[in-house]
């Protein structure tokens, strides 16, 4: 029974150990802006002062729509990343709870002026320029931390 206990506590342990290298790779923006298609569909640690934070709103609906619509708490938001090598912008999805459109939508994670770091998933699609000058770069914020506060 010892020996059982021993080496499940050792799989447990080789498990912890493993998974730690799917870290994210921390980069800077101009490295990420010089070569995008090496970092497509990897997450990325960015590091930064956050801009021009800009809450995304969907346009009206064209039928009108019954009062207790389901709205995002957290909405959907956009902002500039820059470090001392560049700029970049960051999208964010919406995060639940899902409220009445009544209800008082929550502000953004960061604030202008914030130093944060950006776990982000990168997509790099081929656009209609040449190399990585005609690539679009989309980058996805997986998760905010501020830093220093």
């Amino acid at each position: 029974m010892k020996i059982g206990k021993a080496l499940v506590v050792q799989t447990l342990l080789l498990c912890a150990i493993g998974s730690s290298g799917f870290a994210a790779e921390s980069v800077t923006i101009e490295k990420l802006q010089t070569n995008p298609s090496s970092y497509h569909l990897k997450v990325v640690t960015l590091q930064g002062a956050a801009h021009q934070i800009q809450v995304l709103t969907n346009p009206p609906p064209p039928l009108p729509r019954i009062d207790t619509q389901c709205l995002m708490v957290h909405p959907p938001y956009t902002f500039v990343l820059s470090d001392e090598t560049g700029f970049l912008q960051i999208t964010v999805r919406a995060r639940p709870p899902c409220v009445s459109k009544h209800s008082p939508a929550e502000p953004p994670d960061v604030a202008d002026g914030d130093m944060v770091s950006v776990d982000a998933q990168i997509t790099a699609t081929p656009g209609p320029g040449p190399g990585a000058t005609g690539t679009i770069l989309e980058v996805l914020a997986v998760s905010i931390q501020r830093m220093g506060n």
